[in-house]
């Protein structure tokens, strides 16, 4: 472990991300709340942006942005890659307490990193193992997993399955520090179902991944299976090859209508809120944030059962893993706030109580004073 002094402000400078203010709703979004945590907090906050993101102030909400060439939009994964190697070049020469790294991939470029300065890697998925990658850049991806473990002075994760993972295959613990979200929603506005032309109460909801090593395939086979000709709402890209599949798939079935990629957050939140029946995927993928994000409006979940989604949710849920189980549910949940109000008011209190970008960012700061302090995590 680096001995660092102790100070009571810290600079801290962030990469991995495209940048912020939050456009992507990945990474993007736990810096963007970390980072103003931090600086809400007195310490010195530095982000690395895309040099053609679409914010181009040096400065957001006291929080100071580098713009940095990325050329993803010319070379694709290879333009990370340079992305990457041109945020860590620049970090090189400058000042700083610690560096907290989102994601594993610019891990290869932890050599240039600057001299007496502490790396935490932010680990939330295990990105490789994806189906849609191919065989160079899952490869590409693993390897870039072991160097940030070995390089990394800590990690951390919002994964309870990354957490067992990581301590497994190379006995090295990770801090877990859940994700949050920013408040209770308490907004509600079915003027903006219009949009969809549903009404509350009358649909049921997914928003999620829509690849191959996703749920969604499984949740609609139960969804056409179940019978139930109510409005299903799929939120999600649907550009892919795997997504045009689905969407060719159930376009029989009039009652499952695919949005695509929605972002307006009182647009997403209302839709949320206004659901029956609200449907979460695996939590593999670092979708952690949409689950949190249905707990705080009010939705009814059934998500899919593993240990990760049942340590948040509990028995406040109901579960699946089959289409069978799916079209049970869809069946029997014809009228949420009727008999599923205490589940829901007990998911909004985990909000309040654990799950909150204030408590979270509490916890990075006491994780960082212990680092910093050299004492064992």
């Amino acid at each position: 472990m680096k001995q660092i002094q102790v100070k009571k402000s810290m600079k801290i400078v962030i990469v991995g991300t495209r940048g912020i203010p939050d456009l992507y709703r990945g990474f993007e979004k736990g810096a963007q709340y970390i980072a103003l945590g931090l600086a809400e907090r007195g310490h010195e906050v530095t982000v690395y942006n895309s040099h053609n993101h679409s914010y181009q102030g040096a400065d957001w909400c006291g929080i100071k942005l580098i713009h940095v060439y990325d050329p993803e939009y010319k070379l694709g994964a290879l333009g990370n890659f340079i992305y990457d190697y041109n945020c860590f070049k620049d970090l090189k020469n400058r000042k700083c307490d610690l560096v907290i790294q989102f994601g594993a991939s610019s891990s290869f470029w932890s050599w240039l990193m600057p001299k007496n300065t502490l790396l935490i890697s932010n680990i939330s998925s295990t990105e490789w193992k994806r189906s849609r990658h191919g065989i160079i850049r899952s490869r590409f991806l693993r390897l870039a997993e072991k160097f940030a473990v070995r390089y990394s002075d800590s990690l951390v994760s919002d994964s309870t399955i990354v957490n067992y993972y990581l301590n497994k295959r190379y006995q090295k613990r990770a801090k877990y520090i859940a994700q949050g979200v920013d408040v209770v929603f308490t907004n509600a506005n079915d003027e903006l179902l219009k949009i969809e032309d549903v009404k509350p109460f009358e649909y049921n909801l997914y928003i999620g991944s829509l690849e191959k090593d996703g749920v969604a395939e499984l949740i609609l086979d139960g969804v056409v299976a179940s019978g139930i000709e109510k409005i299903f709402l799929v939120i999600g890209n649907y550009s892919s090859k795997f997504g045009s599949y689905l969407s060719e798939k159930y376009q029989p079935y009039a009652h499952i209508k695919f949005l695509g990629s929605v972002y307006e957050a009182d647009r997403l939140d209302n839709l949320r809120y206004f659901s029956n029946l609200y449907f979460y995927g695996s939590g593999h993928d670092g979708s952690v944030h949409l689950l949190l994000e249905a707990m705080a409006s009010n939705c009814l979940i059934t998500a899919y059962d593993n240990d990760a989604n049942r340590s948040i949710l509990t028995s406040d849920s109901f579960y699946f893993q089959d289409s069978e189980a799916v079209a049970k549910q869809l069946i029997a949940v014809e009228a949420k706030m009727v008999h599923h109000v205490q589940r829901i008011d007990r998911n909004k209190a985990k909000i309040r109580e654990i799950y909150n970008w204030s408590n979270v960012v509490d916890q990075y700061v006491a994780h960082f004073d212990e680092l910093i302090a050299g004492r064992n995590f």
